[in-house]
Formats: C-alpha cells, sequence, structure tokens
C-alpha cells in the first residue's frame, strides 16, 4: 500500500490485491442494459423518463461500513429517496469498508446500504471504489466478480456482469427512454475506477505519486466506442452523465485554476471562471497517473457532467470547459468526516435533475444534507445492533 494514503483519511484496510481483469457486459442481470460488445449499443433501455418528461437521479458515496452499519447512513439514505422520489440511485463507489470477516459479513454490509432503493423499487447500481474488495485480507473470497454476481439477485440492480475485455467490474451504459417517444433521451456511464497502484511498475515505485490506480486506456477505448454506436443507432449523441469513484486530475486542476500547483492564490479566480460551487476540505486524491477519461470525454461531447466521491469531505461542482466536474457528499457515517463537533456535517446525497424540455436534458444539480432533512449529525457513531434482513429473494 502506497505511503502516500495516510493523513486525514486514516490507514486504508486491506492489502492494495490488484483487481483482476474484467468487464463489461455480454450477460446482464435481468434489468441491465449494457454494450453487449465493442462498437455496439446497447439493446434496450432499463430506465424511463416520467410521463411528465423529468426524470431524477440520486448519486450517494462512501456509504464505506460494516455488517453493523451506522443506522444514520440508512435513514439518510431512506429520507433522501422518499423527497426526492428519483428513477435512478446510485453508489458511487466504497459501499463498504475491509471490517467484514467473512463471505456472509459481505453481503451484509452491501444489503444494509442498497436496501433503501429495493425496498421501494427504484432501480440502483454501485460502482466499485478502492475499498470495496478490502475484506479479501480477511480470506472472504469476495472479489468484485462475486459481488456482482449477489448484487444480481436483486429485482431493481441494474449492475451489468464483468467479462473479458474491458478493465474493471461496474463498467455499464444505461440508456433512458424518452417519456414520448421510443428512443434514448439520456444516458448514464458508470466506470470503475479501480482500487490501488501496484506496487511497482516498470521497476520503479509509487513514492511521491497518488497510490491510487486509473481507468484504463481500455475502458476509454470502449467507452469512446459504445459513444459512437449509440450515436449511430439514434441518428444524435446522447447526452449523458457519467460517476466512478476516484476523481480526475481535471477536478484538481478545476478547483487551483492550475494544472501543476496547489496554490490557493488561484482559487478566487477559479471559482469564477468554472461557477464553482461547495466545499473543499481534503486534497484531491486522484489516481498515480492521467487516465485521459476527461479528453475522452470532451472530444466526445456527449458528457455533461463527471462526479465522482473517494475524498469524503469536497462538495465541490463546476464547470470545466463544458463538462461539470465535481463531488458527491459522503453518505455513510462509519468513515471519517470533517472531524471534532462538525464530523457529521457534510453527510449527504447530489440529486440530477433531467427534462426533456432542456436543449441538453440535464437541467442541472444540487447537494442535500443529513441536517437539513432531520438526521441527526451529533458525534459518534449509532450502529445497528442487527443488520437489515435480507430479501426472500437473496441469498
Amino acid at each position: 500500500m502506497s505511503k502516500n494514503l495516510v493523513g486525514r483519511r486514516g490507514v486504508l484496510a486491506g492489502t492494495g490485491i490488484a483487481a483482476a481483469a474484467g468487464v463489461l457486459a455480454m450477460a446482464p442481470g435481468a434489468n441491465a442494459t449494457v454494450t453487449t460488445a465493442k462498437g455496439s449499443a446497447p439493446k434496450n433501455m432499463p430506465l424511463a423518463f416520467n410521463a411528465d418528461g423529468k426524470f431524477k437521479i440520486v448519486q450517494f458515496n462512501d456509504t464505506q461500513d460494516g455488517r453493523l452499519t451506522d443506522r444514520r447512513t440508512i435513514e439518510l439514505m431512506e429520507k433522501v429517496l422518499d423527497t426526492e422520489k428519483p428513477g435512478f440511485a446510485l453508489i458511487n463507489g466504497d459501499v463498504i469498508n475491509g471490517s467484514p470477516r467473512t463471505a456472509k459479513e459481505v453481503k451484509e454490509a452491501y444489503n444494509n446500504v442498497v436496501m433503501p432503493m429495493e425496498s421501494r423499487g427504484i432501480k440502483w447500481a454501485v460502482t466499485f471504489g478502492n475499498h470495496d474488495e478490502d475484506s479479501l485480507s480477511n480470506q472472504t473470497g469476495m472479489r468484485e466478480e462475486e459481488i456482482v454476481a449477489f448484487l444480481q439477485q436483486y429485482k431493481h440492480n441494474l449492475n451489468p456482469s464483468p467479462v473479458k475485455g474491458v478493465y474493471g467490474h461496474c463498467n455499464a451504459q444505461l440508456l433512458i427512454r424518452s417519456a414520448s417517444k421510443n428512443t434514448a433521451a439520456f444516458g448514464i456511464w458508470l466506470l470503475d475506477s479501480n482500487r490501488y497502484a501496484p506496487d511497482t511498475l516498470g521497476g520503479q515505485n509509487f513514492d511521491g505519486l497518488m497510490g491510487y490506480d486509473w481507468i484504463r486506456p481500455n475502458q476509454i477505448q470502449w467507452y469512446t466506442e459504445a459513444s459512437e454506436a449509440t450515436e449511430r443507432k439514434f441518428g444524435k449523441k446522447i447526452q449523458s452523465l457519467m460517476f466512478f469513484h476516484i476523481p480526475t486530475f481535471e477536478h484538481h486542476h478545476m478547483w487551483f485554476g492550475q494544472q501543476f500547483s496547489s496554490d490557493e492564490a488561484g482559487v478566487a479566480a477559479a471559482k469564477v471562471k468554472h461557477s464553482i460551487e461547495g466545499e473543499k476540505h481534503e486534497e484531491v486524491y486522484t489516481g498515480a497517473f492521467n487516465s485521459g477519461i476527461y479528453a475522452a470525454a470532451q472530444e466526445r461531447g456527449d458528457v455533461r457532467g463527471m462526479y465522482c466521491g473517494h475524498d469524503h469531505i469536497n462538495t465541490y461542482k463546476g464547470d470545466y470547459f463544458g463538462i461539470e466536474l465535481g463531488y458527491g457528499p459522503g453518505t455513510g457515517y462509519g468513515t471519517y468526516g470533517l472531524g471534532g463537533v462538525e464530523n457529521h456535517r457534510l453527510r449527504g446525497a447530489r440529486v440530477f435533475e433531467l427534462d426533456e424540455s432542456v436543449a441538453t436534458v440535464y437541467a442541472g444539480t444540487r447537494t442535500v444534507f443529513a441536517k437539513d432533512l432531520g438526521v441527526d449529525t451529533t458525534n459518534g457513531d449509532q450502529r445497528l445492533t442487527t443488520p437489515v434482513a435480507f430479501p426472500s429473494y437473496v441469498k
């Protein structure tokens, strides 16, 4: 594990085991829609705009807990869902932490935080973060492949099955059907930003770099080819939002208004230039290498926003040369926050509004916080005494 991943974030659990190769689905779950091969467009649309031409997406992040999740994490998720009534909800990485000691405990940890969506009949998916395989160090045997197979038992899950050919385990393209005709009106891209950088590469270690992995070139190739195929299928570029766990280098550059500096002197001008809103309380913990996903999306011109998690106490977003870059707030109460009496102040979620009457369909985004929904934000833990019950159809 990289020595760079300490400080406010704490000592990370796990051993930095490299993620196994895997990919996008040729055999999706029952509800999923994904590209079936490189260069082909999705076969169907699992999501649809409401009759009024509107649709909401909710992004949760870093629920990051074990089998006895802090009950306020679940309460927060439930209140957001009941208030916003989204058509789709996402937990954008680090769904659990490394504390489970058996495969069953891994499943219990996931079940605790997916049941708010599942029990309400809201379609949902997860992306993977750097912590979701950390329990492997406890010999749980729950790699991301096994986790996906488990999640696909849920009736409302849209995660595809990983197959060989594209790096990662949660890459997917989900299309949202228009309210008025049988065509795609908007899209959702999910990408696996993977886990930790390897110990060495080319005979060199990663000292001095961020110790996280990055979105790999064949994932970007897959996105580009699938985007082009979708354009051919529908006769236009389908505007979309893209979600992955670990932020891009551009998330950093946007905040500081500079590429190679973290000088706060540039922040005020950057906030004006990029219409930045929200807070930043920790470093932008990127992958070790710049993956190039921002440049690829900029060239394709079909991504309206790229949203991440990972840095729990950063909530900002802005317009970076035509693509929104931003964070969803950290949702989970069981992991680090601001510290002190304000530790849980930024627990929350991000809401995205879609409207077919808007030229780009994307109508904007906003954050919602636990404190605004009446969820307790006092410091300390409030653990479940027993895990949430599994649905009868999930083993």
